[in-house]
């Protein structure tokens, strides 16, 4: 059909309804409902919305994300046509994404971000940990491509071809309402850039991606110079957190000492002192709690990058990037690290992992860092496999291993990250090694025989240290990386073994990782002051003799407070937990809810370590400044 362009400018809306018939209103209807209901489905399986449905939050999500839907129509339909190919397309590219950003999300209880994507390469293979993520709830991504599929090839003689004029229009009026649709959802909901998660339930997933790729953009295009006010943000802030560490207790005690450093993969705390069927889980650790200083107050700070962001913490004593994961991002930084430190002490530094060196980009990363040499899958032998999917090099052969590939003739800085105990625990579902009772083959089942094995392996390390006079002439360091037991997976099971409510409270109180640090001359027994693994770097570097004045942590033999900020701006101390996620603040011990207002102050002075981190991080203040330290 031809339309005139005059007639169209004189009246653009007179052939609109003649160009469009029934059945190109359905499809696009049907387009626009599918991708809705995906997107806000997404939200609810992911709890990160909640019931009531329409509740004042969950309505004007819904808002916003019939206007993420109502903009992405209006840049589709401007090249509407009988085929309908891009509507197919677009349909396809976004069930996949969504469907990618649930997956990702029951792993790292995060969204992805554009520099997460951007970094995918980096990743490897994780196919084991994918699939044990599947549910069959998921089909529900997927249910509508059948009929999309065929919509075109049924229907294609009844589609009608539109002018660019008429589509133009309609275009713009839907963009317009999109555009709205956002503004009045920002207008009523809080849009908080500190925490993803948070945004995504308050604004829906889909302004979360653009409001994401526009950070990105920005962020990559602007100004990465320092501001003379920065500058001195950053050392007033340093200088506080020197105050707040300036004890001398333990100080120097491991000088001239081997350090040697085991982050154990998914270790949590509460599997320490904890019995099934009257048998110690972790008869190791609990052995060690005597002979070592036992941190049993840490909190999990990692975000996006798991292992690597504990790694970054333990070895810079920065917060995790606050997007995507530092490793990625930042592997051409300058750091005030602890190999470099050790180096400029007369140590030689290994880092060792028994994966694929190009795994979370270690093999730069570590470059940047400092480590003199990394021991990867390309050095070990691959002589015996247990655990994550069956495929992990066992943690007894590299302990062994890395032992042996260390010159222990001057003193040394080893970093090992174990993998045994990595997430799935499907390689421990049928091995009799432990007897977890009623919990036999369920997902916590599995994950307390892994680290039932961990813990022996790391008996069987120790054991070998002593035979080989390292025990007592080195500074040990043993803790966990992240959490190891997603609350969808295990949540039921682990609140009744543990008998604690299903509240938000007691959920992230056992949020935690054990830190148990062993030197001749160290007093054993449990530190409860409550800390983060950003806390882990300085006081290494206090029992070792060495200033940790760039570290953002606080050395917790000697700091004056005690608190963990968390990576989505979470705060806890052993008087409050106040979650960013609910903008509500929480008495410790009771778990009734308090006036914020009355702590706002103090919440915002923890969280000034967020900002300064990621000031150092994203312009690399440490390349650009001058200490006179």
């Amino acid at each position: 059909m031809n339309v005139s362009l005059e007639r169209i400018k004189t009246n653009p809306f007179a052939d609109i309804k003649k160009q469009f018939n029934l059945f190109d209103f359905i499809y696009i209807i049907f387009f626009a409902g599918a991708i809705l209901c995906k997107a806000v489905f997404m939200q609810f399986q992911a709890h990160i919305s909640f019931r009531p449905l329409f509740s004042k939050i969950n309505m004007f999500m819904t808002l916003s994300s019939i206007g993420f839907v109502l903009i992405l129509f209006s840049i589709l339909f401007i090249f509407y046509s009988r085929n309908k190919v891009l509507f197919l397309i677009a349909n396809i590219f976004l069930s996949v994404f969504l469907f990618a950003d649930a997956m990702y999300f029951r792993y790292y209880n995060t969204i992805i971000s554009v520099p997460v994507i951007s970094n995918a390469r980096y990743l490897g293979e994780v196919g084991g940990s994918a699939v044990s993520l599947l549910r069959k709830s998921d089909i529900l991504y997927f249910f509508d491509l059948p009929l999309f599929l065929l919509y075109p090839i049924i229907f294609r003689k009844k589609a009608l071809k539109s002018s660019i004029f008429s589509r133009l229009i309609i275009s713009i009026v839907a963009f317009a309402l999109g555009v709205t649709s956002f503004a009045i959802a920002r207008n009523q909901n809080d849009s908080s850039v500190y925490d993803n998660n948070y945004m995504v339930k308050n604004l829906g997933i889909g302004y979360f991606h653009y409001f994401d790729t526009k950070r990105f953009l920005a962020e990559n295009l602007r100004d990465k110079s320092l501001s003379s006010q920065e500058k001195q943000d950053i050392k007033e802030h340093l200088e506080r957190k020197s105050e707040n560490s300036s004890g001398s207790n333990y100080n120097g005690i491991a000088k001239g000492k081997n350090l040697i450093v085991v982050q154990v993969e998914a270790l949590q705390q509460f599997v320490v002192g904890l019995k099934i069927n009257g048998k110690e889980v972790t008869p190791n650790l609990n052995k060690l709690v005597g002979e070592s200083a036992y941190f049993n107050n840490i909190y999990v700070q990692v975000a996006g990058g798991n292992t690597s962001d504990a790694e970054f913490m333990t070895n810079n004593s920065l917060y995790a990037a606050k997007e995507g994961t530092a490793y990625f991002r930042f592997a051409t930084n300058d750091y005030y690290s602890l190999p470099k430190a050790l180096k400029d002490s007369g140590y030689s530094s290994y880092a060792a992992h028994a994966y694929t060196p190009s795994f979370w980009n270690r093999t730069e990363m570590y470059k940047a860092i400092g480590f003199d040499k990394f021991i990867s899958s390309n050095d070990f032998v691959m002589d015996e496999y247990i655990g994550w999917g069956g495929w992990a090099l066992s943690d007894d052969s590299f302990y062994r291993q890395t032992l042996g590939a260390i010159d222990k003739s001057k003193p040394f800085y080893s970093f090992l990250i174990t993998l045994s105990s990595h997430h799935p625990y499907s390689y421990f579902d049928d091995k009799k090694t432990f007897d977890v009772g009623a919990y036999d083959k369920t997902y916590l089942g599995n994950y307390l025989k892994a680290q039932n094995y961990a813990d022996a392996a790391l008996g069987r390390f120790i054991e070998k240290l002593k035979e080989q006079g390292l025990y007592d002439n080195s500074l040990l360091v043993i803790y966990g990386d992240h959490y190891g037991l997603p609350k969808a997976q295990a949540g039921e099971d682990l609140i009744k073994l543990l008998n604690v409510s299903n509240s938000k409270l007691d959920w992230g109180k056992l949020q935690k990782v054990p830190v148990f640090m062993h030197c001749s001359g160290l007093k054993s027994g449990v530190v409860e002051k409550t800390g983060g693994q950003v806390d882990i770097y300085p006081t290494i570097m206090n029992l070792m003799g060495l200033d940790h004045y760039y570290g953002l942590g606080k050395d917790l033999f000697n700091c004056n407070e005690g608190y963990a900020v968390l990576r989505n701006s979470s705060v806890v101390t052993g008087d409050f937990f106040y979650f960013s996620d609910e903008n509500k603040v929480y008495d410790f011990k009771s778990g009734q809810q308090l006036n914020k207002a009355s702590y706002d102050k103090k919440i915002g002075e923890y969280q000034e370590d967020l900002r300064i981190s990621d000031l150092i991080l994203e312009k690399n203040a440490y390349g650009k400044m001058k200490f006179d330290r």
